[in-house]
């Protein structure tokens, strides 16, 4: 709700700025349906001011950022600090206050996330209590496990991520949302070992399950469509994942989870999946109009090439000459996205 709010409070402004400008080079336009207009949309905006999160100048939306790396902040500071006390104090504890330390946080941060969720519409004290809940937890596992000598498991990522994810939906929190993917991540990454027999610590050098993750975010607005504002995270999250796996296995097999296959082969799949990719995340962008989308797509597409160029071209042609088709490349692509950039204007 809060991100279709802003959308909505972002384009009256816009509206407002157009009609101003209009007005000013002398065009006509119908006082009452002006004055009517205007109401509506002061009504509106009133509505949006009482959502602290909705930023309704260019400086709240600049100090919106600015509360956003402060959230962050705050949340790694109030995690290290909790994880470094525990540390100073564990070996002066018997089991029972060990236990109590380790047990009782993240309870407590949980309450406190509930509470701050209700009492702050914006979210961000929510978001550094929640955090801090989920480290708190995540040291409360590794804890029992040394209290009671539990097997090392990579089920540990999957639970605090399921933690994590939990507290991001019932309070609408975008920061446990990147915590508990990139656990959930980690946890089929670890799934990697299994095929090569490896423990699953040893496991994670291979790129296919990013792969796999990168394919599930991407997918996961349609699985949970609210709210509505995570599928940006969601979209952009899978499309890092596909980029970075995509180039990485195309440029080097021995990445691969698939040791047994040819690696050349593996490469020449790979490449083949980028080169149709890259390509869509572009596309992706501009149908979704979602900027970082289309970033991500284009950097990944531009590097691709570049790669594969070098690796075709590097030892066989001169250096000028390899440059000179690097640059007519280049060009190739800024004139193809300047077209579809105007064509999608025209259709808009």
């Amino acid at each position: 709700m809060a991100s279709q709010a802003q959308s909505r409070a972002s384009a009256i402004v816009g509206f407002r700025d157009e009609l101003a400008r209009l007005q000013a080079e002398g065009v006509s336009l119908d006082p009452a349906a002006t004055e009517a207009i205007r109401a509506h949309h002061d009504a509106l905006l009133a509505s949006f001011a009482r959502q602290e999160d909705v930023d309704l100048t260019a400086a709240a939306a600049q100090l919106s950022i600015g509360m956003r790396i402060a959230t962050v902040l705050g949340a790694a500071a109030l995690s290290a600090a909790y994880g470094f006390f525990v540390a100073s104090v564990w070996g002066n504890l018997t089991v029972a206050p060990q236990l109590l330390l380790v047990t009782l946080p993240p309870i407590i941060m949980a309450f406190l996330t509930d509470f701050a969720s209700r009492r702050e519409a914006s979210g961000y004290i929510a978001s550094i209590m929640a955090t801090v809940a989920v480290i708190a937890f995540w040291i409360d596992l590794v804890a029992m496990g040394s209290l009671f000598n539990l097997p090392d498991s990579r089920n540990i990522l999957l639970v605090i991520g399921a933690f994590s994810l939990a507290l991001a939906y019932l309070y609408r929190l975008g920061l446990p949302l990147l915590g508990g993917i990139g656990m959930i991540g980690g946890w089929l990454w670890s799934l990697a070992a299994i095929t090569r027999g490896l423990w699953w610590r040893d496991g994670i050098d291979g790129m296919e399950p990013l792969l796999v993750m990168g394919a599930l975010c991407m997918v996961m607005p349609r699985l949970l469509p609210r709210p509505a504002g995570y599928g940006p995270i969601w979209r952009v999250t899978g499309a890092l994942g596909l980029s970075i796996a995509l180039l990485t296995l195309g440029q080097n097999g021995q990445t691969s989870s698939f040791g047994g296959i040819n690696q050349s082969v593996l490469e020449g799949v790979y490449q083949v999946a980028g080169a149709i990719v890259f390509p869509w995340l572009v596309v992706v962008g501009l149908r979704r109009a979602s900027r970082s989308i289309t970033i991500i797509g284009t950097a990944f597409l531009s590097m691709f090439l570049l790669l594969r160029l070098h690796a075709w071209f590097w030892d066989y042609l001169p250096k000028w000459l390899f440059f000179l088709l690097v640059g007519f490349l280049a060009v190739l692509v800024l004139l193809l996205l300047r077209q579809l950039r105007s064509r999608k204007v025209l259709r808009t």
